[in-house]
Order: structure tokens, then C-alpha cells, then sequence
């Protein structure tokens, strides 16, 4: 069973220390290029910067050590280790600060639960910590202005098939916009990065580190939402990540249109990219095939 909590009600000083805000197949194109034996520092940077803030946290951030619903604005820090059979934590309203310090949540494995949930609300921050064998590890869903920074997410690395067999998602964004994802450590995954909606638009992606197991389908996926049409995310900026072992480091559907890729890192079993609308823009992209 999840409790539900509510921070204290004087407002914690982290509104001024908060980290910057913010299933179905996923269209061909994309050159070779050398490959760069140089990967972004960016992760561990932004974890170090992570745990300075933690180490700021105001001490009456209210304590989660359980599966839990968030109903109410404020800080949040997980205090142990625990593990889910669903979800881990459900965030369910405006401004809230959760930080996962140095714990591990654990899910119940077999592409099953979601580690963290922002359901329909805004200005959230996610930091620390580490997400493991959910279906999903962080899912926003008509969000606007969040971010996850620094944080772990380790799958199973269990075969897929969509869509009759779902894949594990490391991060899903629904529907959701001008939102962030930093600094992450995603692995064993088969899907590192889904993005859905027309109604989402200008995120941004930097230095992220997505890593495939041998059941690595896509690094990011870009795609309409279902029952809606066949419009896709659109204008989103995605810089200086590593896509690492995917049979396809990134693939964009006929709807998604104007996002910009800057100087990342994709080494590939299939091809690097795939753009199925052509107004999606490629820049500096370092490549390696991976193909025997």
C-alpha cells in the first residue's frame, strides 16, 4: 500500500537552491562519421552538483521511506532503501523539490511499476539517487517546467517486442514541455529516452548517458501519443549525450518535426538515427557502427 505525505507547511529555502527546471514503434537518414573516443563528463559533474544541493536541503524536508503519493508543495528526501511492487513515488502536486539522496528504490522486475510518476503537475525537480528494474524509471505526464538531474536508472534488460511486448523505458515524457533531463546514468534499457505528443515541445536533453543491454531497441524515440493523432514532439533540444549500444541510437516518427540534435555520441548496431519527417536537424553528431 503507498502512504500519502505532505511537506511541512513553512516553505523550504529549496525554491531558492532548486536544480534547474524545466509504446508502440517509434522514421532514414544519417552519415558516418568518425568515431570520438571522448565521452561527456557531464553525468558525474552533475551528480557531484546534486549532492552539494542535497548536502543544502533544509532540514524539515519531509522524510519518504516507502512507497508513497506527494499531495503537496514542499521538499521531499528518501531516507532508506525500499522497493515497490508498483509504483515508488507518485508526485501530485506543484513545486516539489524530491531528492534521493544516495538510496536505491527497486521494482518488481519483468518491465513492471514505475519508479517515479509526475502526474499531471509542474515544477518538479528530481535529483540523486537509483531506479531500479521498473518498467519505467521517471514518466512525466503533462508536466511543464520539471527536471531529473543526476539520477541512476538500471532495467533488466528483458527482450521487447512492441507492441504486443512492451518495452522498459528509462525516461517518458507525455505530452509534456520546457522541461529538463541532466547529468542521467541510464542502463539496460530498451528504451533509453521516449518522448510522446504533440504536446510536447521544447525540452531539453544534456549530457545524459544512455547505455543498452543486448535487448536495446532505441536511445531515444520520438512519437505521437496514442489516440492522438499522428502529430509528435517538436522544437526539443538535445545536446552532448551518449547513446551507447542501441540497435538504433535515435529515431524520430513522420510527425515529429524541428527538433535539433547537437554534438552527441552514438554508437549503433543498425544505424544511427532515423528521421521519418526531415525537418529534424543533426549537428556534430559523433558516430560508431558497432556491426562486426
Amino acid at each position: 500500500m503507498m502512504s500519502r505525505i505532505a511537506a511541512p507547511s513553512t516553505r523550504p529555502l529549496l525554491l531558492a537552491l532548486a536544480l534547474v527546471l524545466t509504446l508502440a514503434g517509434c522514421g532514414r537518414g544519417g552519415a558516418l562519421l568518425a568515431p570520438a573516443n571522448d565521452a561527456p563528463s557531464g553525468a558525474e559533474a552533475t551528480r557531484r552538483q546534486a549532492a552539494a544541493t542535497v548536502a543544502q536541503a533544509s532540514s524539515s524536508a519531509a522524510e519518504i521511506s516507502s512507497p508513497t503519493i506527494i499531495t503537496e508543495p514542499g521538499s521531499y528526501r528518501v531516507v532508506q532503501d525500499f522497493s515497490a511492487t508498483g509504483d515508488g513515488i507518485v508526485i501530485q502536486a506543484d513545486d516539489v523539490q524530491l531528492f534521493l539522496e544516495d538510496h536505491t528504490i527497486t521494482g518488481p522486475g519483468n518491465k513492471s511499476g514505475r519508479a517515479i510518476v509526475v502526474d499531471g503537475v509542474n515544477n518538479v525537480s528530481i535529483s540523486g539517487g537509483t531506479l531500479r528494474t521498473f518498467g519505467v524509471g521517471v514518466v512525466l505526464l503533462g508536466s511543464i517546467g520539471s527536471s531529473v538531474r543526476g539520477v541512476t536508472i538500471e532495467g533488466g534488460d528483458e527482450p521487447a517486442a512492441p507492441p504486443a511486448n512492451p518495452p522498459q523505458i528509462g525516461i517518458l515524457l507525455v505530452n509534456s514541455y520546457r522541461n529538463t533531463l541532466t547529468g542521467n546514468e541510464l542502463s539496460r534499457v530498451n528504451l533509453g529516452v521516449f518522448v510522446r505528443g504533440a504536446m510536447s515541445f521544447e525540452n531539453q536533453f544534456r549530457q545524459n548517458t544512455v547505455t543498452a543491454g543486448a535487448n536495446g531497441l532505441l536511445g531515444i524515440c520520438y512519437n505521437p501519443a496514442m489516440g492522438q493523432g499522428p502529430a509528435g514532439p517538436r522544437r526539443d533540444r538535445i545536446t552532448n549525450n551518449v547513446l551507447d549500444g542501441f540497435g538504433t541510437g535515435i529515431q524520430m516518427s513522420a510527425g515529429s518535426a524541428e527538433n535539433r540534435f547537437t554534438a552527441n555520441r552514438i554508437r549503433f548496431k543498425n544505424l544511427p538515427w532515423e528521421d521519418f519527417n526531415g525537418t529534424n536537424v543533426f549537428l556534430g553528431t559523433r558516430t560508431e557502427d558497432l556491426t562486426p
